[in-house]
């Protein structure tokens, strides 16, 4: 498998010359939920991230074992969130979505802060891949997310 196959494996075949009307909605929906998932992580830290993930979503840190559902994933990110100077921003630059609308991802380029041990603030440039289902209420929920 290669790293061009995963995104159609995890849609099911979804990337068709002509996307349904459904794709079209949910690709959008899951570009606002990004920007929108963003927007709450700098506004309310940790929650504001922690509001996004659904209850059995997963996370790959890196050099890490997996980590699954909510509150282990919330004791994982309290340690990043709680480094002097943290801050992590990020926008999507690709979202597709299954043809049934319901699955979809978005990849992008992120801005991982913290402050160093001289106290300069430290900058480092990330991608990522996030995958979102969307939910029985319409919205939209991280069920997998992986950066580096």
């Amino acid at each position: 498998m290669t790293r061009r196959t995963l995104p159609l494996m995890l849609l099911g075949g979804a990337a068709s010359a002509a996307p349904t009307k459904k794709q079209k909605t949910a690709i959008a929906e899951i570009q606002q939920a990004d920007l929108a998932f963003c927007e709450a992580t700098k506004q309310r830290g940790l929650d504001g991230w922690m509001s996004y993930f659904a209850d059995e979503a997963v996370a790959f840190p890196p050099g890490k074992p997996t980590i699954t559902g909510r509150e282990n994933l919330r004791a994982n990110y309290s340690r990043m969130f709680s480094q002097p100077g943290f801050s992590l921003i990020w926008r999507p630059v690709k979202a597709d979505a299954a043809a049934s609308g319901d699955m979809g991802y978005t990849i992008g380029t992120a801005e991982f802060s913290r402050r160093g041990d001289d106290g300069k603030i430290v900058t480092q440039p990330t991608k990522y891949l996030t995958v979102w289902k969307k939910q029985p209420d319409g919205s939209w929920k991280v069920v997998a997310d992986l950066g580096n």
